[in-house]
This record gives C-alpha cells, sequence and structure tokens, in this order.
C-alpha cells in the first residue's frame, strides 16, 4: 500500500524535531482519510432492441482510512508488540484485526512505515433494518460511538546502557516504552479531503 508524500513529509518533519529533542525510539500510529476516484470506465445503454443508444462513463468511489505506525524516533524500536482493547470492529467479513496485531515486529528503524489496515468508510457506520423485522436490507442510521484502542510496547537497542535503563520494566514483564493510539469514527464526520483520480 502506498503512503502519500504528504503523510511521509509530516512524518518526518515530526521526526526530526524528536531526534534533536532525545534520541530514543518513538512509535506512533498514523490515521489517514482517502477519498480516490478508480478510473473511468464504459456502460452501455440499450434499448429494448439491444441497440445501444448511448455510452455512459463511471468511476468508482473509494472512500477509507489507512492506519501506518510510523518510528518517528532517532533510535531502532526492537520486540514491537500490540495491545488492542476496545468495542470498535470493522464490518463483515473483515471483523477480525489483521494477524499483525498478534505478532512481534523484530524492529522498525528511525523513518520506517509499516501499514496496519483499512477501514472502509462503510465500517464506520451503524446500521438497522429497511422495514422492522427485515434481515435482508440494511440502512446506514449513525455513526459508531465505539473506539479503537492501540498500545504499542517495545525497546530500544539492545545496547549495555538500554540494558540497565529498561532492567526495572523488564523485571515487571514490561518493555522499555509504550505509547497509545485511540481510533474515534466520530472524528471523520464531515468534509472529505480534495479527490484523487487514478
Amino acid at each position: 500500500m502506498e503512503i502519500s508524500s504528504s503523510a511521509l513529509t509530516g512524518a518526518l518533519r515530526v521526526g526530526v524535531q524528536v531526534v534533536v529533542g532525545r534520541k530514543r525510539p518513538v512509535l506512533e500510529i498514523y490515521q489517514q482519510l482517502h477519498n480516490t476516484f478508480d478510473p473511468p470506465f464504459e456502460i452501455d445503454q440499450k434499448d429494448s432492441a439491444g441497440k445501444t443508444v448511448r455510452v455512459d462513463k463511471h468511476r468508482f468511489q473509494n472512500i477509507f482510512i489507512d492506519l501506518t505506525l510510523i518510528n518517528i524516533g532517532g533510535d531502532r524500536a526492537e520486540g514491537v508488540t500490540f495491545e488492542v482493547s476496545g468495542e470498535f470492529r470493522r464490518e463483515e467479513p473483515r471483523q477480525e484485526l489483521p494477524e499483525l496485531f498478534g505478532a512481534t515486529i523484530g524492529q522498525v528503524a528511525p523513518g520506517q512505515t509499516l501499514y496496519l489496515m483499512r477501514i472502509d468508510s462503510h465500517d464506520l457506520n451503524i446500521y438497522a433494518p429497511e422495514k422492522p423485522g427485515d434481515t435482508t436490507a440494511f440502512k446506514a442510521v449513525g455513526i459508531k460511538k465505539d473506539t479503537l484502542e492501540i498500545t504499542m510496547h517495545y525497546d530500544g537497542p539492545d545496547t549495555i546502557l538500554n540494558k540497565l535503563l529498561r532492567w526495572p520494566r523488564r523485571w515487571r514483564g514490561l518493555r522499555q516504552y509504550s505509547s497509545t493510539f485511540i481510533f474515534n469514527p466520530s472524528i471523520f464526520i464531515g468534509d472529505l479531503p480534495p479527490p484523487r483520480y487514478q
């Protein structure tokens, strides 16, 4: 999955500020709202005799949110694990989180990005039956209020100094650093970003 240049530029700009302040790994999750249109395709409109009366052009619009892990710090993060809580779930068939959230990531270098997941616009909606008791047709009736909290636990490089610094936390079964990201669907109510055409 491709990361837009504006997201990467912003990450690097923030990363430079962090590196100046302190040289340690700092993991953040960036969320970006996309509004893209697929290449155009033609649809033939035919009459009852099967003769083409006109040709319409159409584009599919894709509205989705990317969650991307970025190391904006000045040092490598090692042994990255995720702890996930909250009630937010995507709609079927992707209601389960990607398997990456149950894995241990060996290392994330400074400036490196790691794509986590995609949340489509329909995943943000609450659905209700079109007619009372109907189990076949549903309509969107609002935005989900549930949140998704992702906590990243990680260590710095395995140096002698770092081993001494993280020993008290390691003794308690914890990683050296932790940072938390909260995904809240309600912040995406409003205008879409300018469209991008493919």
